[in-house]
């Protein structure tokens, strides 16, 4: 069911109502578990990745699960809720045990957190990404998405380089900023329509 689900998304949603192409994707060639981070602007940033990623979990705000039919499709599709605005560790612990149980998962999450606006440039960056993947021992993937696209228009999603992030400073909040910052910084810097 999930792969007929998946090229559907994939004819109706990559090929039809946008021509998405995908740029580098093979650099989550052969990482194994890791964190997939792109920039957020449309509701279906999410969509665009899961037709061509397998083994994909995504992270997504809590409100879409209010409603026990959209929360078991969601968790079919191996998408579970964060409380944003909140300290939720219930979220991120079981972030960290998605890569316990496997070698091959790859986990979506939006370092901004939430949906940018049209009118702004680019949200702010959380540290809860950076700091799951110096806990799990896993790269983060950094991915542009293009931003605010229009129907029937093309996408570009471009990946980049996995970074690495030094578990034994987890417990330094500075060092966590920074590292959030400087991965925001780089996801943008993958837009080569600047």
């Amino acid at each position: 069911m999930k792969k007929v689900i998946k090229w559907l998304f994939n004819v109706f949603i990559c090929n039809f109502l946008y021509r998405v192409k995908y740029n580098n994707i093979e650099k989550l060639d052969g990482l194994g578990n890791c964190l997939i981070c792109p920039n957020h602007s449309s509701k279906f940033d999410a969509i665009f990745i899961f037709c061509k990623v397998n083994n994909l979990h995504i992270m997504a705000k809590a409100e879409l699960f209010k409603k026990k039919l959209n929360a078991k499709v969601l968790n079919a599709f191996n998408v579970f809720p964060i409380r944003r605005g909140e300290n939720d560790t219930r979220s991120i612990f079981h972030a960290i045990k998605i890569f316990k149980n496997s070698n091959k998962s790859k986990l979506l999450i939006y370092i901004e957190g939430e949906k940018v606006k049209r009118n702004e440039q680019r949200g702010v960056e959380k540290i809860g990404p950076v700091f799951i993947a110096a806990q799990a021992s896993v790269p983060i993937v950094p991915v542009y998405v293009t931003k605010n696209p229009r129907l029937f228009s093309k996408v570009e999603i471009n990946f980049g380089d996995p970074i690495y992030i030094d578990k034994n400073k987890i417990k330094d909040k500075t060092y966590l900023k920074n590292s959030s910052k400087q991965l925001l910084d780089t996801i943008y810097n993958l837009n080569t329509k600047k």
